[in-house]
């Protein structure tokens, strides 16, 4: 990309406009579980990160991988294989996100935190895991 002098590829500025998009799913999903559900901090955050991951999964299927798409019983693979991927990024996202409620209660702020932590680690790993060149 001749705007960034080639620094950042396409593909990442993809993956992290799909993974804005995510944190926008995981915070609605968070102040959701919290607010609807009165469920407490820690576990809404599980929950919204997974359902961030997975709304991120499809998107990245279709949009930043869509050369090397997953079809068929390869969605089931790669979504396993995100999952596991973006697993370091899940527990650093929820002890950072944790730190930060516990240090100043900001539900947004927090889960922001938590949410990029994993950002760099997520695209490396999963590039180079789930979505690999045959």
């Amino acid at each position: 990309m001749k705007l960034l002098g080639d620094l950042v590829s396409i593909r990442f500025l993809m993956f992290c406009l799909v993974g804005a998009s995510g944190l926008v799913v995981h915070l609605i999903v968070l102040r959701a579980l919290m607010l609807g559900l009165d469920l407490s901090f820690l576990p809404a955050q599980i929950v919204a990160t997974f359902v961030a991951m997975t709304t991120n999964f499809v998107l990245n299927n279709r949009l930043t991988y869509r050369d090397r798409r997953l079809e068929g019983r390869d969605i089931i693979r790669g979504l396993l294989s995100f999952y596991l991927v973006c697993s370091v990024g899940v527990v650093a996202n929820l002890a950072v996100a944790s730190l930060f409620y516990a240090y100043e209660p900001v539900w947004w702020a927090a889960g922001t935190a938590g949410a990029l932590t994993g950002a760099v680690w997520n695209f490396t790993a999963s590039s180079l895991l789930t979505w690999r060149k045959a």
